[in-house]
Parts: structure tokens; sequence; C-alpha cells
């Protein structure tokens, strides 16, 4: 008895190759609200210490003379061992802002609304000798 065989057909491969289709652009998603937690969900979260760490480098306050008088924060010059610390105020556009943080070339403030937003230090009016200005130490 002889079984007759047929050839099998091999499935056909579409001919066209689509990429996938594109997210929608950002602008099209919605933006969602913002997530309230109830207060006794904000009980229940706790910060665990996390492992040692090396001591920090110690801070004294500068006690070099810096001339009074407004000036661009960008002209406030320190010396190599001396950080910008703490939160001082400043003047931006003739606005009183809060300075919060102070990188190389701007600084981090906080605007009327409480948003943090960037300044070019050279758009920043201080008085120098009012700046919390701290000498690292050698330890």
């Amino acid at each position: 008895m002889a079984i007759s065989r047929q050839p099998t057909q091999k499935p056909q491969r579409s001919q066209s190759l689509r990429p996938p289709p594109a997210p929608p652009p950002a602008a099209a998603i919605p933006p969602r609200p913002a997530l309230r937690l109830s207060a006794s969900a904000t009980s229940r979260l706790t910060i665990k210490p996390g492992p040692p760490t090396a001591p920090r480098t110690q801070l004294k306050l500068s006690s070099k003379p810096r001339p009074s008088g407004p000036r661009l924060l960008s002209q406030v010059e320190l010396d190599e061992d001396e950080v910008l610390i703490d939160a001082f105020d400043a003047i931006l556009d003739g606005v009183r802002v809060r300075i919060t943080a102070v990188l190389e070339r701007t600084c981090v403030y906080v605007d009327r609304e409480g948003d943090r937003r960037l300044a070019r230090k050279s758009d920043l009016w201080v008085e120098a000798d009012r700046l919390p200005i701290r000498r690292r130490s050698t330890v």
C-alpha cells in the first residue's frame, strides 16, 4: 500500500514589510493629574538609613572681607577652597528670588509660584558681603 504524498505548501509571506506604527506625539497625550496621597498613606512611608559613608568635609565660615554693595553674582570671586552654601536672596530682573543651589554658571531659584527655575549668574544681583560663603577645612 503506497501512501501518496502531496507537496506541502509553505505559507506565503506578506510582501509589504511595514514598520510598526509610530507612537502619538507627546503633545497629543493629555497630562495626568498629580498624585495626591492621603494622610494615612503618607504616615506609612518610612525612610530607612543608608549604609555608613565617609565623614563629610567640615565647612567653616569664610573670614575673607568682601566689598559691600550690589554686584552680579558672576563677579563675586571665591577662593579655591570656598563654596556658596545655604539659601540666599538675589535680585533677578528687579524681582527678589530665593537661590537654593549654586552651579558652575547658573543657579536654581524659587519663583513666586514656588517653582524651581534656572538663572545665569550674570543675571543675578547680590550683596557680596552677605553671601553664605564657607571655607572647606583641611581635616
